[in-house]
């Protein structure tokens, strides 16, 4: 059964950051909004939207069998369902193999790739769900209560790779080698140059271990990240050089587990200056693109593997 991690859940480890007017032109990238526009509580996601807008319309149709994403430069198939069926991780990257030496359909490029984990999860709007894809999108036949495979490997195991539900955009990894159970979303382009004009331009995942050819480890797409990626400021805050997001030092500042609202309100106490800012009065809790930012998917985190159900 395929598996799902949890980032923030009912009980919640409190990840606290701060953003400076400039900080954002600070970083190498920069992120794009969740989506999200409803607010559920003050100090959330959708009350605050952070992050960089989405064109509108933030999809073109370029007429050829393909739709390119004008955020992030990258360019998909039309068709979310093009080999007609569910498959292994090793055969979604053998039917974007087939794509590029032209034993399958390629619309004329030989470029293609499975998506990493960034790639995939990008195309998620976060205030949808049945079908978690930002409105008036062109695509065709998306498998909208299935998972799709990353060419991003779960590194804690390697048998496992990342996935995306595109029901309502939970993130999990599940068995390789299990039979015709998700399905595959060939990807193109999206370098971030020029030729791609794109808003944002997506970091690297991280994985620099290549489990297959054509993988996330073996293309490695994506910016690459500063040498130096933290920058521990001295004053309780640490920067982020890839994003420009400032985080407290201390992961658990509040010294405990927190309810989501609990957490909201120890926020809301270092703004107003009851709990320890450090001089700061602009922090929020991450949003969920906030807070993957941080992942390093070269390295593995330990859930409970008896557990069948982990959500993100």
């Amino acid at each position: 059964m395929m598996k799902r991690l949890s980032i923030l859940s009912t009980i919640v480890c409190l990840a606290i950051l701060a953003l400076s007017g400039s900080a954002w032109a600070q970083g190498v990238v920069s992120l794009p909004k969740t989506g999200q526009t409803i607010s559920y509580a003050a100090g959330d996601d959708g009350d605050l939207q952070m992050g960089v807008a989405w064109q509108d319309p933030r999809f073109t149709d370029i007429g050829d069998g393909t739709v390119k994403d004008s955020l992030t430069g990258l360019v998909w198939s039309k068709n979310a369902n093009l080999p007609s069926g569910a498959l292994t991780w090793q055969q979604a990257l053998d039917y974007v193999a087939g794509m590029n030496a032209g034993t399958n359909p390629n619309f004329g490029y030989t470029d293609w790739r499975i998506p990493n984990i960034n790639e995939l999860k990008s195309l998620i709007d976060n205030s949808k769900y049945n079908l978690a894809l930002p409105q008036g999108h062109p695509f065709t036949n998306v498998q909208s209560y299935n998972y799709y495979w990353s060419s991003t490997t779960y590194a804690y195991h390697t048998g496992y790779a990342w996935t995306v539900y595109m029901g309502d955009g939970y993130v999990g990894f599940d068995y390789k080698a299990r039979n015709y159970v998700y399905y595959a979303w060939p990807v193109r382009s999206g370098q971030c140059g020029s030729f791609d004009n794109s808003v944002i331009c997506l970091p690297k995942t991280g994985q620099t271990t290549s489990y297959a050819t054509g993988d996330d480890g073996d293309l490695e797409m994506g910016v690459t990240w500063p040498d130096t990626r933290f920058t521990d400021k001295a004053d309780g805050t640490v920067k982020d050089n890839l994003t420009g997001l400032v985080w407290s030092k201390d992961a658990n500042l509040p010294g405990g587990y927190l309810t989501r609202q609990s957490a909201l309100d120890y926020v809301a106490g270092m703004n107003a200056g009851t709990h320890e800012n450090f001089g700061y009065t602009d922090w929020r809790l991450p949003n969920i693109n906030e807070l993957k930012s941080l992942i390093d998917n070269s390295t593995g985190c330990c859930p409970n593997e008896n557990s069948d159900d982990f959500l993100i």
